[in-house]
């Protein structure tokens, strides 16, 4: 730890992770020269958004438990509008909508003062009996089930299972005396990003055998080759972030690798059932922002728990 209490191994990761943005931003405007003026500014954007992406990321986990918390709550925002957006249909309770809101922002201010149990126990809970009671008070029962359905599902997705992000870094500090809580989060950010681009750019180069219909881009060779490239990038990252054993840290990245697979596969349903291909224009190049985060929401509660079982043990 320095004097300002971050440990060494952050800001090696904070150092690795610009090196990595500013060797990939040459490269790809090299490759840039070739492609028409149309596809070159989208990709461009897609550059500055990720330099966004990864600043706030950084800072969020230099500034530990109440900022990582703040930054997960804003996104958790962002990606219940484009859920709802997708998922609720013209007819769908104002009331429900605004139910859905209030439940995630209470989740939120739990992690924020500490209601860690209440956060764990109470959200799933509320995220079906909270539209439930809302549509019993309007004394309308048509399309009751499926409105209660969509928001408990957008709920638990875009609150309850990100939350577990923030879960992490309120972990208390002795679970983790490498980097403290915050480098759990860190840890599980990073390795379920590499795992997205790995997973991506080698389906892309060598992808043969389709693994889904849901989405027809994934291959069977681009999750092998993700996994095996997420496994090398977690062991190296683990002596900086965690107290993990090598083990145990192979163990993760399967886990993160899978969990991130069925974590994007989700969200591909989503999108699939509402017509679309992105689920919003919030993010320059990229869509919206549940296209940066689909994976996040299967990988934060693995990860979450797997964190917990090896403290246990």
């Amino acid at each position: 730890m320095n004097n300002l209490g971050i440990s060494s191994g952050m800001l090696w990761t904070a150092a690795i992770a610009l090196a990595a943005l500013i060797a990939g931003t040459i490269i790809r405007l090299a490759a840039l020269q070739v492609h028409p003026d149309e596809k070159r500014s989208e990709r461009i954007a897609s550059l500055k958004s990720w330099w966004c992406v990864a600043i706030l990321v950084l800072a969020a986990s230099v500034g530990g438990r109440l900022v990582i918390v703040v930054l997960m709550g804003m996104i958790s925002v962002l990606a219940m509008r484009e859920f709802l957006s997708l998922a609720m249909t013209r007819r769908s309770r104002r009331g429900i909508r605004i139910g859905a809101y209030v439940l995630l922002v209470v989740s939120y201010v739990m992690l924020a003062i500490g209601l860690v149990d209440w956060f764990v126990c109470a959200v799933p809970l509320l995220a079906f009996t909270i539209p439930s009671v809302t549509l019993i008070a309007s004394g309308r029962a048509d399309d009751a089930v499926n409105q209660i359905a969509r928001t408990s599902f957008a709920t638990l997705v875009t609150t309850y299972a990100l939350g577990h992000a923030a879960l992490l870094a309120c972990l208390p500090p002795e679970s983790n005396l490498v980097a403290g809580p915050a480098g759990w989060f860190l840890f599980l950010v990073a390795t379920t990003q590499v795992n997205d681009i790995a997973q991506a750019l080698v389906g892309r180069r060598i992808g043969r055998r389709p693994l889904t219909r849901v989405s027809p881009g994934k291959t069977w060779e681009g999750f092998v080759g993700g996994a095996a490239i997420t496994i090398v990038v977690a062991v190296g990252l683990n002596r900086l972030l965690t107290p993990m054993s090598v083990n145990e840290t192979i163990v993760a990245s399967v886990l993160i690798s899978i969990a991130g697979l069925l974590g994007d596969l989700n969200i591909s349903l989503v999108k699939r059932d509402a017509g679309v291909k992105d689920s919003g224009t919030l993010i320059p190049g990229q869509g919206g922002i549940l296209d940066r985060i689909d994976s996040l929401t299967f990988t934060a509660p693995a990860f979450y728990y797997f964190v917990q079982a090896i403290n246990v043990s």
